[in-house]
Parts: C-alpha cells; sequence; structure tokens
C-alpha cells in the first residue's frame, strides 16, 4: 500500500471517528439538557446553533474523506479466502520487499496513538458520567431521560471500539502489533462482555450467558481479548436481528473455547469474515467499516489461538490454548 493509499485511509479513519465523536457530545448534551432541567429559550438558541455547525462539519469532513478515499485508491479487494493472520504476513512481506513503492511514514502509529488518546479523555468523561446519571446519584431520571442516556452510552462504546481497533489495525499493517500476557480471569471477562454488550444495545437486547464453575485463569491481553469477543458478539447481533444471542465459555483438557451463537438462527449464513488487508485495500466505504471485525482474528491469532464460524445455528467459536494456566 502506498503512502497516498495510507494517507487517505488515515483520513477516513479520522473523519469517521470525528463524526462519532460530534454525535456522542450532540447526544450528551441532549441528556444532560433534560436530566438537568434546563429551558431557557436563549441557552437553547446557542445549543442547537452549536450542534447544526458540529453536525455539518462532521459530516463535511466524513464526506470530504470518503471522497478521497473513493476518487484516489486504485487497489481491488482481494477474495475473502484465507486467514487474517497470513493476509497481514503477506501485506507486510511485499510492502517490504517492493522497492518502487515509498515506505509507510514513520509517524503513522504515533499519530493514530496520539488520536487515540485525544478521544479518549473526553470519552472516558461521556461514559462516566452517563453511568452517573443513570445510578440516580445525581437524582433519578424518568423513562425517557434514562433511554436518551443508554443511547449516549451506547455510542460512546461504540466510538471506544472504534479507536482501539483503527490503532490496532495501523499497528497491523506496520508489523508491530504486540499483545500483553497478564494473569487475566476469562470467566470474569466473559460476563462482562455480556454486560457491556447489552450496553452497546441500550439495553433493548440481552445476551445470555452460561459460565463454568471451575477457574479459567490464563495469560492473556484481556482488554484487546475482552473487544474482541464484543466485536463478534455485536457483528452476531446485527446480522441476526430477532435471534437470542448467547455467551458461553467451556473448558478442557487444552483448551478454553468461548461460542457466541444466535439462537434460533434467521438466517442460513454467515459471510466470510474480511481480513485486515482486504479492508485496507477495499474501494467500498461498507467494507472499510468493518474493520473491528478485521482486527479481531488478528488479535485472537496473536494468542495462539483460532476463529471458527458455522451455520445451523450461526455462531463463532473462539478457541485459546491454556497458556499460563495454573
Amino acid at each position: 500500500m502506498s503512502n497516498a493509499d495510507g494517507v487517505d485511509v488515515r483520513r477516513f479513519v479520522t473523519a469517521r471517528l470525528g463524526a462519532y465523536a460530534a454525535f456522542v457530545a450532540l447526544l450528551t448534551a441532549v441528556g444532560l439538557w433534560f436530566a438537568s432541567g434546563i429551558r431557557g429559550a436563549e441557552v437553547w438558541g446557542y445549543f442547537a446553533i452549536a450542534s447544526l455547525v458540529g453536525t455539518g462539519g462532521a459530516v463535511w469532513g466524513v464526506r470530504s474523506a470518503l471522497a478521497s478515499v473513493l476518487g484516489t485508491s486504485t487497489v481491488q479487494p482481494n477474495q475473502m479466502s484465507r486467514a487474517g493472520s497470513e493476509a497481514v504476513e503477506s501485506l507486510v512481506s511485499s510492502s517490504e520487499n517492493t522497492n518502487d513503492e515509498p515506505q509507510a511514514e514513520p509517524d503513522e502509529v504515533d499519530y493514530l496513538t496520539a488520536l487515540r488518546h485525544e478521544f479518549r479523555t473526553p470519552l472516558n468523561a461521556v461514559l462516566g458520567f452517563s453511568d452517573v446519571l443513570l445510578s440516580g446519584i445525581d437524582g433519578e431520571v424518568n423513562a425517557s431521560q434514562r433511554e436518551d442516556l443508554e443511547i449516549i452510552r451506547a455510542s460512546g462504546i461504540r466510538l471506544r471500539i472504534l479507536l482501539d481497533s483503527a490503532l490496532d489495525l495501523s499497528q497491523l499493517t506496520a508489523g508491530e502489533l504486540r499483545v500483553s500476557d497478564e494473569r487475566t480471569d476469562i470467566r470474569e471477562l466473559v460476563a462482562r462482555v455480556a454486560v457491556e454488550a447489552g450496553q452497546l444495545w441500550s439495553n433493548k437486547r440481552r445476551a445470555e450467558c452460561t459460565l463454568p464453575n471451575e477457574p479459567c485463569v490464563i495469560d492473556a491481553d484481556e482488554a484487546r481479548l475482552r473487544r474482541s469477543i464484543l466485536v463478534l458478539t455485536d457483528f452476531l447481533a446485527t446480522d441476526h436481528r430477532e435471534a437470542e444471542i448467547r455467551l458461553s465459555l467451556s473448558r478442557s483438557a487444552q483448551y478454553l473455547s468461548i461460542e457466541i451463537t444466535a439462537d434460533p438462527s434467521d438466517r442460513l449464513n454467515i459471510d466470510a469474515l474480511p481480513t485486515p488487508a482486504e479492508v485496507l485495500a477495499a474501494e467500498d466505504a461498507m467494507e472499510i467499516r468493518r474493520w473491528p471485525v478485521a482486527v479481531t482474528s488478528e488479535v485472537i491469532a496473536r494468542h495462539d489461538g483460532s476463529l471458527y464460524h458455522g451455520d445451523h445455528p450461526s455462531r463463532f467459536m473462539i478457541r485459546i490454548p491454556l497458556r499460563g494456566a495454573p
């Protein structure tokens, strides 16, 4: 991938994250507006003008970046036929061995790292104060206000997933993604994903959770693995809107198995998952937006694990070896 393509991808990522941030900020303002009981006409006028300007700027940025991506990229999408790890290794190897193509900018990862930091500070405030208002610490909220606040929190969670996945995607293309090894209780991790999935869906759906009694403590990158399971859970729920989503964890002599199931399925099959190489080479904006799913298989592979998907019912299964288990 040339520098021009890399810059276009970064522009699109930046603009899209900016749009999500503007949307979250707008929803937060609305939620705080109703929660605090402000009704002054003059204040409302200022708020409406600022909201229109912010939303218009975000839309303009996304359209400009999208036009740049679709107008300048010359790389055709690859066929979705190989595992994600093989595709990324091939992409990195070809970029290193091709002398005619300029190398990626050395500050590319630092750029996205700084971008994530700048977004996460206000994002953490959005999520934190949403939880405070929903808890009733600052006073009771009515049903309508609670629904608004849950939408704000869900949008914040989705933006956090996009931010972290964008940085991982950049590190993957540079061959620099490294996962940490820390003692992680997978039972608590899966239970937390089930709760966070409900929050991601504004508590309009739930993810049922079945966990074993025996310990499931291994060495893993807790944050990345939790995000990977959440992304797959949301992917399955989006593809099967009427199905009940189930999470289950089981342990064998050598592996931990995490299964995500849509039951009963309202579709017969799951399409092949995109790889990071295919997402970066895509000319279709819909494919570019699937980078969190593309990153997921790579994160699991870095844990020496495997990702499977099947039908009847539609499901994902993650198998991770018991590395460092007691």
